[in-house]
């Protein structure tokens, strides 16, 4: 007897000059309903109506986005075709995973938690680093030990725990994992938020509990999906190998962006999405500038490998930003840089906002005056004074 192909026909044939439209589409963007996927006009029917229904649009409104989009010629983000109309962003607490990228200033450990969360929702995920920012952060106090448990789906599903529960004895703690996002992003954040903690006298023993977490290639309901949770396990000793290297001192700059890329490699693993990362550095900060030369190395026999220690920095690429115009000479090296590894990506930062607020800066001398005042420390506030000096563009 032949079964049915997972897939339905499709009603609307891709490009002939696209030969993996098919095959990209139905891994990445086809939803599945059982035993069967959306085929292309359902993708559509399922994202226009959820766009109609957000943005409150028009009738003629909503035939021109069918058209266009029926006939690949206008499409939304990946992001909305893969969650656009569907129940689980109708929920609140989802509502950031329409988005494609995000950004963060990581000024305490809820802004770590909150990007493992976007990740896990699919989002693109910004970390600003600079000084001003990781200087908030609170210095590390307490050595953490972590030992893992359980081995994951122990639980029966009808008894699992959906949210991470904590419980503290003296020193101990018992940390149960939750089947949950937000289970996997709390556990992170109290690891993280336990090498700080004054309750305790410099050492933590913490005991992480992974019972209760699905096994991989069950299906995630709502977001769409099936779970991996293969490198969960080593999480929480990776992130506590790295706060126990900063005991006594608040984190570095590179620090908090290989704690942020232990939880990207993570959910990268659980084929939640691509590898999507921008971590943000000072244009001064040497450790953000360098953090990934000489990544690959070669041993005594010639063979390439990876630095352990810093593999899961490939998760995001690294932007030093300008708060003033870089020389020409700083932007040739990092050209060159990004000619030989990739990476030395700069901005200047006072251009990028005077782009972003066009509406307010709409003519040359707008924008000149903005940008000399951004150069002289007096920032975006400046923008309103130098549209008085010209308000007629």
């Amino acid at each position: 007897m032949v079964r049915e192909l997972d897939r339905p026909k499709q009603t609307h044939e891709f490009p002939a000059t696209a030969p993996a439209a098919n095959p990209v589409f139905f891994r990445t963007y086809s939803r599945k309903f059982g035993r069967r996927r959306e085929s292309w006009d359902q993708v559509c029917d399922r994202t226009i109506t959820g766009m109609a229904r957000l943005g409150k649009l028009m009738p003629t409104e909503v035939q021109l986005l069918q058209r266009m989009q029926g006939e690949i010629k206008s499409l939304p983000s990946g992001r909305w075709l893969w969650v656009g109309g569907s129940e689980w962003l109708e929920r609140p607490e989802n509502f950031s995973g329409a988005y494609n990228c995000t950004s963060t200033n990581v000024v305490d450990w809820r802004a770590f938690g909150l990007m493992m969360d976007l990740a896990m929702m699919g989002c693109g995920t910004g970390a600003v680093l600079e000084p001003q920012y990781i200087s908030q952060l609170p210095p590390i106090r307490n050595q953490v030990q972590v030992t893992v448990q359980g081995a994951l789906g122990t639980t029966p599903a009808a008894a699992r725990r959906e949210l991470t529960e904590v419980a503290i004895t003296g020193d101990q703690v018992t940390v149960w994992v939750g089947d949950s996002r937000q289970g996997w992003v709390k556990s992170y954040q109290t690891l993280l938020e336990l090498a700080s903690d004054e309750r305790f006298d410099g050492q933590v023993q913490i005991l992480i509990d992974l019972s209760d977490v699905r096994p991989a290639g069950e299906a995630l309901q709502g977001f769409g999906g099936v779970a991996n949770p293969i490198r969960l396990p080593g999480l929480y000793e990776r992130c506590a190998a790295i706060l126990n290297q900063a005991i006594g001192r608040q984190l570095t700059s590179v620090e908090c962006c290989l704690l942020i890329d232990e939880a990207a490699v993570t959910i990268v693993a659980g084929n939640i999405r691509r590898s999507a990362g921008m971590r943000q550095f000072n244009s001064d900060d040497q450790l953000g500038a360098t953090a990934k030369d000489n990544l690959w190395q070669q041993d005594e026999n010639g063979n390439w490998r990876i630095d352990p220690q810093r593999d899961s920095l490939r998760m995001a690429n690294h932007t030093r930003v300008f708060h003033r115009k870089p020389t020409l000479d700083e932007c040739i090296d990092a050209v060159r840089k990004q000619y030989y590894s990739g990476e030395g990506a700069i901005q200047w930062a006072g251009e990028a906002i005077a782009r972003g607020n066009y509406d307010l800066l709409q003519t040359p001398t707008q924008k000149t005056a903005f940008l000399q005042a951004y150069s002289q420390g007096e920032g975006v506030p400046m923008a309103a004074t130098a549209f008085a000096r010209d308000p007629n563009p």
